[in-house]
C-alpha cells in the first residue's frame, strides 16, 4: 500500500482520504485569490514543523520578504526558526533572471540533494513557461522539461507540488490544458456566488492511483491559514449552478 503524507491544510487530508501519496506530483490550480500559494506554503511549513520533512519553496512572483510576512500573518509563526535550521529553504527565481534553461534546474536539483529536501513547492509553473515558452513550436519542449524535472523529483524521493493560474474556473465548464495530463494529481480552487457574496471552494479533479472525494467543499482563509471545511455539507450540483448565475 502506498505511503501517504499529510498536506498541512486542515480538512484536505480527509478529502484526499488520508493525504498525498509520498513521492507524487500535484498541480494546485485555479483563480487568483483562492489560496493556491498559501496551500503550497502550508505544505512546506507544516511538513517541516510537524512531520520532519525538509522543504524547499521556489518563488517566481512574490519576494521572499512578502512570503515571510504572509506566512506569519496566516498562522505560520515558527517560520524563522525553521529557516534558520535549514528545515525550510526559500529560493527566489524572478522571471527576469530565468536564463540558461536546464542549467537553472540543475542547481535546484543539487540543492535538494544537499539539504535532504523531501517536499518541494513551486510557485508557479510560470518558472518553466519563461524558460521554455509555449509558442513557436516549443510546446513539446516545455512539456518535456517539466516531465524531466518531475522525474528528477521522484529520483530524489521528493513530493512535488506546483501552482498555476487558470482562466476558466467554473467547475462545470472546465477545459483542460496539455500540462494537466502530466501531473498525477490536480486540485482545483475557485469561487462561487452565494447570494450577495462569493465563497472559495475546492475539489480534487484527479489523484492517480489513489481514492479521493469528488465533492466540492468550501474553504476559508483566516489568521490561522487556509482550511477545507470537510465537515460541512458539500455543494450540490444545483447549488453550484445557481451560484454561477
Amino acid at each position: 500500500m502506498a505511503e501517504l503524507i499529510k498536506t498541512g491544510t486542515p480538512g484536505l487530508d480527509q478529502v484526499l482520504k488520508g493525504g498525498l501519496r509520498k513521492n507524487s506530483n500535484v498541480l494546485v490550480t485555479g483563480a487568483p485569490g483562492t489560496g493556491k500559494t498559501l496551500m503550497a506554503l502550508q505544505f512546506i511549513y507544516y511538513g517541516a514543523r510537524d512531520y520532519g520533512e525538509n522543504g524547499l519553496f521556489i518563488s517566481t512572483e512574490e519576494s521572499l520578504e512578502v512570503l515571510d510576512q504572509s506566512a506569519k500573518n496566516l498562522g505560520m509563526a515558527e517560520l524563522t526558526p525553521l529557516v534558520q535550521k535549514d528545515k525550510i529553504i526559500f529560493v527566489q527565481k524572478p522571471i527576469s533572471t530565468l536564463r540558461g534553461g536546464i542549467t537553472s534546474i540543475k542547481g535546484l536539483i543539487e540543492l535538494i540533494k544537499k539539504k535532504n529536501i523531501k517536499r518541494v513547492a513551486l510557485d508557479s509553473l510560470i518558472f518553466f513557461e519563461y524558460l521554455y515558452p509555449r509558442f513557436d513550436g516549443n510546446r513539446m519542449e516545455f512539456r518535456r522539461q517539466v516531465l524531466m524535472f518531475m522525474q528528477q523529483m521522484k529520483k530524489a524521493g521528493v513530493t512535488f507540488l506546483t501552482v498555476s493560474e487558470r482562466a476558466v474556473t467554473d467547475f462545470d465548464r472546465l477545459t483542460y490544458d496539455m500540462m494537466d495530463f502530466v501531473f498525477e494529481g490536480i486540485i482545483l480552487l475557485s469561487r462561487v456566488r452565494k447570494g450577495s457574496y462569493f465563497e472559495r471552494v475546492l475539489t480534487v479533479a484527479k489523484l492517480r492511483g489513489q481514492d479521493h472525494s469528488l465533492d466540492v467543499y468550501p474553504i476559508t482563509i483566516g489568521s490561522d491559514g487556509l482550511k477545507v471545511l470537510f465537515d460541512q455539507t458539500p455543494f450540490s450540483l444545483v447549488e453550484r449552478e445557481e451560484g454561477f448565475k
